[in-house]
């Protein structure tokens, strides 16, 4: 089995490969948070950009050409991981395509100087700004904000850790559906997480997941995500017509202390927790992880680098559930 590449649809590998040297103690999130705080504070532009080389070449040893990844901004890593990350693109452009997202992790109320790093940030050659619809009091106030910074540096990609905490009264999926068909957006915008969705009134929803069908908007799933909180509702949400992208999200961190870059693992865990068992739903799960994204630089960047990915495999079956490394790569660069 041949394929061209695989896509890493989310990813922090701006605070990626923190353990070791840092030790992993199972404590409550809000701890865990803590001392992610705390390694932001204290990590360096050459550690940051040392632990992220880290994460791609893992993703890079299993095949992966595209990595969208968030990049916080805030008054913790200032601005230094994202000129760590901007360094790493370029010098990983003839290898991948890395898109960089200008992220809003602690939230505006913690850190209001913070919109004016994400200006700082968008001016400095940022695919995409990101948002958390959970850290903010107003989570409708933080989309527009963001949606807001989005359309006035028409960035290409406009993203949300969406209803993260997966409780039924922190609920923004609806509004964020509303907004990205009302200002037009499609598929410049991707909800992450989802996790609410999971846990409303199955009639809520039904009419939400229509509205996001309807809005164009994408999901992205990180199905290591299910150590803390529930999965959305995936095979719901494909089946009415909404494009669903996977990602990797944490590696080796305080929120997941495991995580190898394998595209191929996170569908196979994906396949036992949503049960994608059925050949066709297999075929769906590569379908996912391989799909280039719908963005013309995009498409173009990814024509300079052409991978030949091979699997001595005989089955979609076979190959996640073996979910191996493929052959050693044969990499033709085009000028």
């Amino acid at each position: 089995m041949n394929y061209s590449g695989w896509k890493n649809y989310h990813a922090h590998i701006d605070k990626g490969f923190l353990i070791p040297p840092r030790k992993y103690v199972d404590a409550p999130a809000p701890k865990r948070a803590e001392w992610t705080r705390k390694a932001k504070k204290e990590m360096t532009i050459f550690e940051i950009k040392e632990s992220a080389t880290k994460a791609l070449e893992k993703m890079y040893l299993y095949g992966t050409t595209y990595v969208r990844t968030h990049v916080d901004i805030d008054p913790l890593f200032e601005l230094r991981a994202l000129e760590a990350l901007l360094e790493l693109k370029e010098e990983w452009k003839d290898r991948l395509v890395l898109d960089l997202i200008a992220f809003n992790q602690e939230g505006f109320d913690r850190f209001p100087e913070t919109e004016y790093m994400l200006k700082e940030a968008l001016e400095m050659g940022v695919s995409g700004i990101g948002g958390h619809t959970s850290m903010d009091n107003k989570g409708k106030e933080h989309i527009d904000k963001i949606m807001n910074l989005a359309e006035e540096y028409d960035v290409d990609w406009i993203e949300f850790h969406t209803d993260e905490t997966g409780r039924v009264d922190d609920f923004h999926l609806p509004y964020l559906a509303q907004v990205t068909k009302e200002r037009e957006l499609k598929d410049k915008v991707s909800a992450i997480h989802c996790c609410s969705l999971t846990n409303v009134d199955d009639k809520i929803a039904q009419e939400t997941i229509e509205a996001v069908a309807e809005s164009g908007m994408t999901v992205t799933t990180c199905p290591t995500a299910i150590a803390t909180r529930s999965l959305t509702r995936v095979k719901d949400l494909a089946k009415a017509g909404v494009t669903i992208q996977l990602g990797s999200d944490n590696l080796r961190d305080f929120f997941n202390p495991l995580g190898s870059g394998n595209m191929l693992q996170y569908a196979q865990l994906l396949a036992y927790v949503s049960r994608f068992y059925e050949a066709d739903e297999l075929e769906q799960l590569l379908m996912w992880i391989s799909r280039t994204p719908n963005n013309q630089r995009v498409q173009s960047e990814l024509t300079k680098v052409t991978l030949d990915l091979q699997y001595d495999c005989k089955s979609f079956s076979e190959l996640i559930a073996e979910a191996p490394a493929p052959a050693p790569l044969k990499i033709e660069v085009v000028k």
